[in-house]
């Protein structure tokens, strides 16, 4: 089993340490949910390239071969789900959204809309709204977007080096698969980003 040290990195011989303090934004104090996500590039090199610049990242990545890398403290913040997230109760029971304050909302212009339901859900506590940044881990697999609705296939070793760090922060944080989360189904992104990931 891995240990966290107390700079928030995992130890254990599966992972490489390669932190980026660059994309590093506050202190991460609670751990409620994972997001995975795919780099939208097509190798490892290329997304630490873009981490140096700073702005959005992840705390992992898992390259096509299987390597894992931790690049960022799990005791920090990461910009890994976007500035909007969806609603919940829309998502998955809408039954559970008729309320006059939801009625309002949805008779709102697109733009706006998703807007107020970023501000409505914002308000709720995890695991009543999908998880933010300052509540989650987010996971990157390699995969490079290939048109509106498609990723590159994860390969067979991102998904076995995926499981087992799931495993692990299941462990470390009391998770469960019900707290992971691919990223289209949190935020406005490619509907294809990490559709071929699985995990138990």
């Amino acid at each position: 089993m891995s240990s966290i040290d107390k700079d928030g990195m995992l130890i254990d011989p599966k992972i490489t340490h390669k932190r980026f303090q660059s994309i590093e934004h506050g202190t991460l104090k609670d751990i409620h949910a994972i997001v995975v996500h795919q780099t939208d590039a097509p190798t490892a090199r290329h997304t630490f390239n873009g981490y140096r610049t700073g702005g959005n990242g992840a705390h992992f990545l898992i390259d096509k071969t299987g390597g894992i890398y931790q690049t960022a403290s799990m005791a920090k913040r990461c910009y890994h789900v976007g500035r909007l997230i969806k609603s919940k109760c829309l998502e998955i029971n809408k039954d559970n959204c008729q309320t006059p304050e939801m009625v309002k909302i949805l008779a709102m212009t697109w733009g706006s809309r998703i807007k107020a339901l970023n501000a409505h859900e914002r308000a709720k506590s995890y695991p009543d709204r999908y998880p933010v940044n300052s509540d989650s881990i987010g996971i990157e697999l390699v995969g490079k977007h290939i048109d509106d609705k498609t990723y590159e296939v994860v390969t067979p070793l991102q998904l076995l080096s995926l499981q087992w760090l799931l495993d692990e922060l299941y462990h470390h944080f009391s998770l469960s698969s019900d707290d992971v989360y691919k990223h289209p189904e949190v935020s406005y992104k490619n509907p294809g980003e990490a559709s071929t990931v699985k995990w138990k």
